[in-house]
């Protein structure tokens, strides 16, 4: 008999328990509205070509990888609230979706999964500096790498240009005819 009685009283602490927990994380969220900010960049082992709009990512991506190549091919820019999910296009058919989970202080925290088509390629929660950069590299080859960069800054240290939620194209994506895979 005291096993029934307990679990009803089990249940109810659960449920205060997660009520406090929900607002906790929603007060977590010190910045109302954040940045994120994606660039996919194609690195190649053939050919000298720099993409002078990635300016001085040039150097960080020389220090980081050894291809001699590099051109940018999608720049997308969201603004969303702390909670809400946003997604982007990536080349060969890959989508990024990304929520800001919690914010304190100059770090974010992000969920973020990557999809192949209806496939979860990754999921994973992280943590991020404001301003901050987190790349991935999808590599077809020895001599040939797409890398997606991602940043996320508050609203505030943005310009506003475009409405909650909205990815907008900065750079020119490539002509569906180009075949970014394929060599110069």
């Amino acid at each position: 008999m005291s096993r029934l009685s307990s679990i009803p009283f089990l249940l109810c602490a659960l449920s205060l328990f997660s009520s406090a927990m929900q607002s906790r994380a929603e007060a977590q969220c010190d910045a109302p509205v954040l940045s994120i900010h994606v660039d996919t960049i194609i690195a190649r082992e053939t050919g000298t070509e720099i993409d002078q709009r990635l300016g001085p990512e040039t150097g960080r991506l020389r220090a980081l990888f050894d291809y001699t190549s590099y051109r940018l091919i999608r720049t997308e820019e969201a603004d969303t609230q702390c909670g809400q999910e946003v997604k982007f296009f990536l080349p060969i058919g890959r989508v990024l979706h990304l929520r800001p989970l919690a914010t304190h202080g100059n770090l974010v925290a992000l969920d973020l999964a990557l999809f192949a088509g209806a496939h979860a390629m990754m999921r994973q929660q992280l943590k991020l500096l404001r301003g901050g950069l987190l790349l991935f590299v999808v590599s077809q080859n020895p001599q040939l790498a797409f890398i997606t960069s991602l940043s996320v800054d508050t609203s505030a240290n943005l310009p506003a240009t475009r409405p909650l939620g909205a990815p907008t194209n900065v750079a020119t994506p490539l002509p569906p005819a180009t075949n970014p895979i394929s060599p110069r």
